[in-house]
């Protein structure tokens, strides 16, 4: 062989050996002469930043990597590589998740070991891994897509020139920060005793809010009367101006009057103690005797002689009568019947007998048979159809219901009637009998 073709027999090998070279430059880089464990895991998607030779996790220690990613109609598949050194050590319960190194970094694919164990260790190429649809997981994969809105309205430049803004602004300020911190600490070690009260008044503030919420229109109608109020007092001034010195007068000749009469004011008041304690009592039958009067009023004005009635008075002064003499003779306050209106102010007609007793006659009660509202005292009864007297005490005599009667007639006490007269008035007073006088 000529030189020329042995220079071009060892240009062709030194082609060749470089080929080879290249060649297995790109198989070691592919891994394609590393033993591997080839398994495949079914996703809902696997997203455009799964990348092939993404890192494959284990608790946070890399197993594999991610050789390839296929579309298919229900999701997509990954062919994942393991190292079959720690292939063996996984269970074959594990379930696949797809989550992100960063928050803006690429995907991985973090292998989770069920709390059970997940079965035996050992994962055989071919086998297929589910993802994992837990609460967790569906709650972490609902926070990266809720995520990514959000990152895209940021723009990742600028929150990060945001970050290293604050990051400049917190440089060289730690202790500051640091005692800031422990003075918050020391302030809530002291407010968290006081957390039940806070919690306590928290909740009443809540009632009272609803009180106010309910009370809101009655008071807004309330601000809307003042409202009112206060507009009318704008337009009254010149009235109120005018007003206030007058009331400041009366109020001063008031002080005066009474600072001189004060004394006498409340000896007035003393005096008259009793008299107005007999009104109080009797205060209950007052309305019914002016409700009378006023219905008495035309046929008063007509009996007077109409609206511009005349009157001939005559007014003879006779001698008084002497005075008492006899303690026993001294009038007395016999009534204790109270307040009542006796029929007033519609009375019945003709109406019930009544007789005024001058203190001198036995304790006497009066009853309108015709008043069921009318109580008699216990244990008597009527005596008449239109009115009656009765005593309070214990049942009277024949004789001496008589005597009671004939004694103010013949201006004669009770006790001083003779038997005579008993028997003169007694047919006619009690049972109409008849008496011949021999």
């Amino acid at each position: 062989m000529s030189q020329q073709a042995r220079y071009r027999v060892y240009g062709l090998a030194m082609m060749l050996v470089i080929v080879l070279l290249l060649v297995l430059a790109v198989a070691l880089f592919n891994k394609a002469l590393t033993p591997a464990v080839h398994v495949k895991v079914h996703t809902q998607r696997a997203g455009l930043q799964l990348l092939p030779r993404s890192d494959v996790k284990v608790r946070g220690l890399i197993v594999g990597e991610v050789r390839a990613t296929h579309a298919t109609a229900d999701g997509a598949v990954l062919d994942l590589a393991l190292d079959p050194d720690k292939a063996r050590l996984i269970p074959g319960g594990v379930t696949a998740r797809l989550l992100p190194k960063t928050l803006f970094g690429e995907k991985y694919v973090d292998l989770q070991v069920p709390a059970g164990g997940g079965g035996p260790a050992g994962l055989r190429s071919g086998a297929v891994i589910r993802q994992d649809t837990s609460q967790a997981a569906v709650e972490v994969d609902q926070v990266l897509n809720n995520l990514l809105p959000v990152l895209r309205a940021v723009e990742p430049a600028k929150l990060n020139a945001t970050l290293n803004a604050i990051a400049t602004a917190l440089e060289g300020r730690g202790d500051q920060i640091g005692r800031n911190l422990e003075q918050v600490d020391s302030l809530l070690r002291k407010l968290n005793p006081e957390l039940p009260t806070l919690v306590y008044d928290l909740k009443a503030l809540a009632d009272v809010a609803d009180i106010y919420d309910s009370a809101a229109p009655d008071l807004l109608q309330t601000l809307r009367n003042l409202n009112v109020t206060s507009k009318t007092i704008t337009d009254k001034r010149q009235t109120i101006e005018d007003l206030i010195p007058a009331v400041t007068g009366l109020a001063v000749k008031g002080d005066r009057f009474m600072q001189e009469n004060g004394p006498k004011v409340v000896g007035f008041n003393i005096a008259n103690r009793q008299v107005l304690e007999l009104f109080a009592k009797y205060s209950p039958s007052l309305s019914c005797v002016f409700e009378g009067m006023v219905k008495l009023q035309p046929q008063a004005e007509e009996a007077g002689g109409g609206k511009t009635p005349t009157f001939n008075v005559t007014v003879e002064i006779v001698k008084p009568r002497p005075a008492y003499k006899n303690p026993l003779d001294l009038p007395e306050m016999k009534d204790h019947r109270g307040p009542r209106c006796y029929g007033l102010p519609n009375p019945k007609v003709p109406s019930a007998d009544y007789l005024a007793l001058d203190g001198t006659e036995d304790d006497l009660w009066w009853k309108d048979p015709h008043d069921p509202d009318e109580p008699l005292p216990p244990g008597h009864r009527n005596r008449a159809a239109s009115g009656v007297f009765v005593d309070p005490g214990t049942e009277m005599s024949a004789r001496d219901r008589i005597k009671s009667i004939v004694g103010p007639l013949t201006r004669t006490s009770s006790d001083q009637v003779s038997d005579a007269a008993v028997l003169l008035y007694g047919p006619l007073l009690d049972d109409g009998s008849v008496v011949t006088i021999r």
